[in-house]
């Protein structure tokens, strides 16, 4: 074997081993580069929780909750920037969305949002995007 051919595969081989040992890394620590503390959305496998399922939930620090048309059972998380400023999605864990009714608030209308309270899938709430108001839902 030609000694560059040698050169190549050795820094293949060293290339693929950092990447090894950075993936390893990041699996071992998810919050990594981040001030939130890792989130991880848990969900039941039918409508209502198993006795494992809710003691999961319960260690993330979430609440068992009966809701929706169906009235399944849902782990409902508080996201740990609840209520902090935004301008976008972007900038929390949940949505950004507007404070209060959006009522007269016309869509693109510059405003200053709020990070969703928590991963609770139903309600009605306008998003923000961009620093604008965007659209306007309720999920039942």
């Amino acid at each position: 074997m030609r000694p560059g051919r040698l050169v190549f595969v050795g820094a293949v081989i060293a290339l693929l081993t950092a990447c090894s040992a950075l993936r390893d890394y990041h699996t071992a620590n998810p919050d990594f580069g981040s001030s939130m503390p890792p989130y991880e959305r848990i969900q039941f496998a039918s409508q209502f929780a198993t006795p494992t399922e809710r003691d999961r939930c319960e260690a993330a620090g979430g609440i068992i909750q009966q809701a929706g048309r169906l009235g399944w059972q849902h782990c409902v998380q508080t996201f740990a920037d609840a209520g902090e400023a935004c301008s976008g999605s972007a900038d929390c864990l949940g949505d950004c969305r507007l404070a209060g009714d959006a009522g007269s608030v016309a869509p693109d209308t510059p405003v200053q949002g709020v990070c969703q309270t928590n991963d609770a899938p139903f309600g009605c709430y306008t998003t923000v995007e961009n620093g604008k108001v965007g659209l306007s839902i309720c999920v039942d």
